[in-house]
């Protein structure tokens, strides 16, 4: 009994001495996800908010769905910073898969119009050069969580956002 209860402390010391740096070899060796950003555009904008859409496309290695967790994002035109923020993420990828998906963000509306005040002479329908810095947050199974840096560069068309007549009609003038 003695020997037994000096085994089962023996070893778990000599684990914890010994042990850390194979395991984060043996961590090193596992295959990690990856994602690429295929694109950025932008979706319906309204009176209240406006829709940037990131086109990514993620390979889960595991042999378990890959939940995504975030996304945080930093979209610039040339030296002028236009959106940033983070969104939460209800998406999963499936085991030992690859698949592409349209992970919307949501801006307010103020938030749009100031943005592209800051690019001068731009209009709805011109196309604008855009760098695009996002951060995919997952959580893995055997990592933890885990953060996939992406970045694009690319044009985007400035969409069409609501005039002054559809002011009017919302506050009934």
């Amino acid at each position: 009994m003695k020997a037994g209860v000096i085994f089962l402390l023996i070893v778990p010391l000599t684990f914890l001495a010994v042990g850390c740096e194979p395991v984060q070899q043996l961590l090193a060796g596992m295959p990690k996800p990856s994602a690429h950003l295929t694109g950025m555009q932008f979706g319906p904008v309204d009176l209240q908010s406006a829709t940037l859409l990131f086109d990514v496309e993620i390979e889960n290695p595991y042999t378990v769905p890959l939940p995504l967790v975030n996304l945080d994002y930093a979209v610039a035109s040339g030296q002028i910073r236009l959106f940033e923020g983070k969104a939460d993420m209800q998406t999963t990828i499936p085991a030992k898969g690859r698949q592409s998906v349209r992970l919307p963000v949501k801006i307010g509306y103020m938030d749009f119009l100031n943005a592209f005040a800051q690019l001068k002479d731009i209009r709805p329908g011109a196309s604008i050069p855009y760098t695009a810095d996002v951060g995919l947050s997952l959580h893995t199974e055997a990592l933890g969580p885990m953060r996939l840096p992406l970045k694009k560069t690319g044009s985007a068309t400035v969409p069409q956002w609501p005039s002054a007549d559809d002011w009017k009609s919302i506050l009934g003038l």
